[in-house]
């Protein structure tokens, strides 16, 4: 009984540090007594203990961590959100003084420049008028959005160091989802079409009619799709860029140099006028000149016509007499 007991230890002693060997064969077999080797065998394996669980995932104790992908927090609880196409479009009046509107001008279309084509691109600026009167001017530049918007938010204090205000400011925006959506599901159809189309012309040669008419809807598709592409690419791009319009003007001055401007353009028109009116009359004597050279011949003829005639036309005829009625006597 002690050797059964001894051995049964011995061979569970084992058998915990892994697959039975001889050694734990011959335990066995000297520990079950008759058995043979297989039986032996197979209660060695019985008696093991079973596997220890694998720790729970995230366990401080186990020796690797688990990695397990975590999905993203979705807005709103649902599905995701459709992603939407948004052209974005700016407008800013400023009110700077006239002396400073230049100014003024030429930092933002520097500023535009020196931050490259990829983030602005200017599609053009003016300025215009008297510095010691009235100026005005406009700027128009498309933007990558994160850019502009930083542009746009340190505007406010470059106008207020000018001496100027933000009169109006404005934005518009335009939902270009539904166009660019549609737009890629057609060039993904022609695509597929024009595909078909290639391999129709590879693989099935026929008669010469045929090629050609599989050329030329080739070529319209092909056509068609180069169309989309520039469309749809317009569209990206003003999606991409948003557009920004910026309106210069002066503030009011009460005196300025043209204040005073009528009344010097009057006095510099004053021998103009006086020359025009002269101008005036000898056209109003060059019109006549035609009509007394035809109409005072006439009149004379017809005056003289008349004296040859006796004034016949011309006189009254005299009134007739009249009879008295007679009178009878009685």
């Amino acid at each position: 009984m002690r050797r059964f007991v001894a051995g049964a230890m011995l061979a569970l002693a084992l058998a915990g540090c892994g697959q039975p060997t001889a050694v734990q064969e011959e335990a066995a077999t000297e520990a079950y007594g008759g058995m043979d080797a297989d039986m032996a065998q197979r209660a060695v394996t019985n008696a093991a203990p079973p596997p220890a669980a694998p720790p729970p995932p995230g366990d401080p104790s186990s020796g690797e961590q688990q990695s397990q992908p975590v999905e993203p927090p979705q807005q709103g609880g649902g599905t995701a959100s459709p992603i939407l196409y948004l052209a974005y479009s700016y407008g800013l009046q400023l009110e700077v003084p006239s002396q400073r509107l230049a100014g003024v001008v030429d930092a933002h279309v520097q500023a535009c420049q020196a931050a490259g084509p990829r983030l602005c691109q200017l599609t053009g600026s003016n300025k215009g008028g008297d510095p010691d009167a009235q100026m005005h001017g406009w700027v128009y530049l498309r933007g990558e959005p994160a850019w502009l918007r930083t542009f746009m938010s340190g505007m406010e204090t470059q106008v207020d160091q000018a001496g100027g205000r933000i009169l109006e400011q404005n934005v518009n925006t335009e939902d270009l989802t539904r166009q660019i959506v549609d737009t890629e599901a057609r060039l993904r159809a022609l695509t597929a079409l024009r595909d078909r189309l290639q391999q129709l012309l590879r693989s099935r040669p026929g008669r010469l009619a045929d090629l050609l008419e599989v050329e030329r809807e080739l070529a319209r598709v092909q056509g068609e799709m180069d169309a989309i592409e520039s469309n749809l690419t317009v569209m990206r791009t003003r999606v991409a860029m948003s557009e920004l319009t910026i309106n210069y003007r002066s503030s009011p001055r009460p005196i300025g140099s043209n204040t005073f401007e009528p009344l010097s353009r009057a006095f510099a028109d004053f021998l103009g006028v006086i020359v025009a009116g002269f101008a005036a009359i000898i056209y109003l004597i060059a019109g006549l000149i035609p009509v007394a050279i035809i109409v005072v011949p006439l009149i004379w003829l017809l005056l003289r016509w008349r004296r040859q005639r006796g004034g016949y036309f011309f006189k009254r005829k005299p009134p007739a007499e009249t009879i008295p009625p007679s009178t009878s006597s009685g």
